[in-house]
């Protein structure tokens, strides 16, 4: 059974039982989750949304309801939303770098800068979060900025294996064959067998 027929049982079991309980907002939100998963994305709002009608205060409900929002490529409602869950939690990392990625998208360069480095020192033991920083900058063409959040995020957690990877990525772009083959090289030792650091380091052979 792959993945997707898994899924669309359980989203019949969840129909099923919603016939008994039409009125659980918690299998109501399981439900469009499940569209969500299946990439029906127009589906899983509209269900997770009567989830929310049934409970307005639920983080949980809400942040669904942005991602699939921002999924269907509706930036400015999921921002609404994305808004709504850190009324309730400010310091939701989740829905910040989501809130971050919708402002991106629509050519709010700035204000995703903003998030993104708020989190960084609302978070300071996340590697992700600088990771995720050095990504938003790379795309910005700020490499010298993108390879210091990429080192931060290594120090914090030194098996971050896609860190390297930027890190080599940015090297092998600036011609520094060497500095990019160490970084090649210690990424490997973090997971000997992930395929992007292995066709990097054949290309800074070659």
């Amino acid at each position: 059974m792959s993945s997707e027929e898994y899924i669309l049982k359980q989203i019949k079991q969840i129909e099923e039982q919603l016939i008994k309980q039409p009125e659980d907002a918690e299998l109501i939100h399981d439900l469009g989750v499940g569209y969500h998963l299946i990439g029906n994305y127009q589906v899983a709002v509209i269900q997770i949304e009567r989830a929310i009608k049934l409970s307005p205060s639920n983080k949980t409900y809400l942040f669904n309801l942005g991602n699939a929002l921002a999924e269907s490529e509706e930036y400015q409602k999921a921002i609404e939303i994305y808004y709504r869950v850190l009324d309730l939690d400010p310091s939701h990392i989740p829905a910040l770098n989501n809130l971050a990625d919708c402002y991106e998208k629509t050519g709010s360069g700035d204000k995703a800068f903003e998030i993104f480095d708020y989190i960084t020192r609302i978070s300071p033991d996340n590697a992700l979060s600088f990771f995720n920083l050095g990504n938003f900058l790379l795309r910005a063409n700020r490499h010298i900025e993108a390879v210091k959040c990429y080192r931060k995020a290594i120090e914090t957690e030194p098996d971050f294996t896609d860190a390297y990877h930027n890190i080599s990525w940015i090297l092998t772009e600036a011609k520094a064959y060497k500095k990019a083959k160490e970084y090649a090289l210690k990424g490997l030792e973090t997971d000997p067998e992930n395929e992007d650091l292995i066709k990097l380091l054949r290309e800074i052979r070659n």
